[in-house]
């Protein structure tokens, strides 16, 4: 690795771009058995890892089968209680949610690596600390790649597809399952392809995006356990800090990606199970709560700092502010102004106002890297397409009245 420069760089003055060694960038989802399974069979190409024809061929290795399946059958539009086209888990999963989890690798992975950068190019990693940030970088890389981690993930998909499966299902006559006469149930060829392969690889994308958090949540632990340049009067009320919240608002493509499979298991239940709607309440307070976790847990770790940072900012600012307010008094309001200097152009009146506003961005300061906005938002995206599951208990027309109150 090439030697890191170990001088301090001058107070207030960002280090020099140029003169900051290139750390590996870290690119979460560019690795793994699995990238180079796809590497080596040309689904993914060299000088463009991350395209878009990966979305599109896993959705012709999941969905693409199933109609063929079910044509033959002939339970592709009618002989059964659920035809294949009219499942709405089936559009969902692998016309969505698969293909989704996938393009979700051209928005977030780069965000991650930019922000991951960002620690060296605006200063808050301090050269003495660069050895310590790459062999941050480095571990997590290493993780990423590592063989045993994603046999560990393919088993657990397996498991929870198993486990799962019969629960999640309309137990009547359907496109993948017969009901035999004896009242037991038999999976037809779609349905064998489903259990062994579909769902297997959506919840292998999930369990794997959920790995890569992990690593990136890894990271930021370690990174804010170094000594970080934190400014309590940063204009992002997060001491510097708000490009690592900025990046975090970009896994609101995961959790759309995941509440579109949910939401089309939930519609087979409620259209061709009878469940009630309200039946799945607590799903939706639980996927609530999730969605919040993902967003701002791995931003926990920064909190002992800022609000460290803040405190000092508030100690520091607060005297400050008393010295200057006393002399401005002084000099003002008590008239002890020997220059006899008039009030109009005088610059004292912006300086007062903007030591003010400092102090309010102080006071502002957000335990955590993120606005609750963004936090908002990320509720909202996980949340919007379950909004298409209300369509089951009222009409299209009351459904966009609703909305329209929650965006007014």
């Amino acid at each position: 690795m090439e030697a890191r420069n170990d001088t301090v760089p001058v107070s207030g003055v960002l280090p020099d771009a140029s003169k900051i060694p290139k750390a590996p960038p870290f690119l979460l989802m560019q690795g793994g058995p699995f990238y180079r399974i796809e590497r080596r069979i040309g689904i993914v190409r060299e000088n463009a890892p991350l395209t878009k024809r990966r979305a599109v061929i896993a959705a012709a290795i999941t969905w693409l089968p199933l109609l063929v399946f079910t044509l033959f059958r002939d339970t592709a539009l009618g002989s059964v209680r659920i035809p294949f086209l009219h499942d709405f888990s089936a559009y969902t999963r692998f016309l969505l949610g698969i293909p989704l989890l996938l393009l979700a690798e051209l928005i977030v992975a780069p965000r991650i690596a930019e922000a991951a950068e960002q620690f060296l190019l605006t200063g808050l990693v301090l050269p003495k600390d660069y050895k310590r940030f790459d062999a941050a970088i480095e571990k997590g890389l290493r993780l990423r790649d590592s063989v045993l981690a994603e046999i560990v993930i393919l088993f657990i998909a397996y498991a929870v597809t198993l486990i799962t499966y019969r629960n999640l299902t309309v137990h009547t006559s359907t496109w993948y399952s017969m009901e035999m006469p004896d009242g037991s149930f038999q999976f037809t060829g779609a349905g064998w392809w489903q259990l062994l392969i579909c769902v297997p690889l959506l919840q292998f994308l999930v369990l794997r995006w959920c790995w890569r958090i992990f690593l990136w949540f890894r990271f930021l632990g370690t990174v804010s356990k170094l000594d970080l340049r934190l400014f309590p009067t940063h204009p992002d009320e997060a001491g510097g800090l708000g490009f690592v919240g900025e990046a975090q608002r970009f896994f609101g493509l995961l959790l759309f990606a995941y509440s579109c499979s949910i939401t089309g298991v939930i519609a087979n239940q409620v259209v061709y199970g009878g469940t009630p709607l309200q039946h799945f309440a607590p799903v939706v307070g639980v996927w609530v709560v999730f969605a919040l976790l993902l967003a701002a847990l791995p931003l926990v770790v920064f909190t002992p700092k800022l609000l460290v940072t803040k405190r000092r900012g508030l100690h520091e600012y607060g005297a400050l502010a008393t010295a200057y307010t006393g002399s401005f008094h002084q000099r003002w309001i008590e008239g002890h102004n020997p220059e006899h200097e008039r009030l109009l152009g005088t610059g004292d009146i912006q300086s007062l106002a903007d030591l003010g506003g400092s102090y309010e961005i102080i006071e502002g300061m957000m335990p955590i890297p993120i606005d609750p906005k963004a936090l908002l938002q990320l509720v909202i995206t996980a949340l919007l397409p379950m909004v298409t599951l209300l369509l089951t208990v009222m009409p299209l027309k009351e459904v966009l009245k609703l909305l329209m109150k929650i965006v007014v």
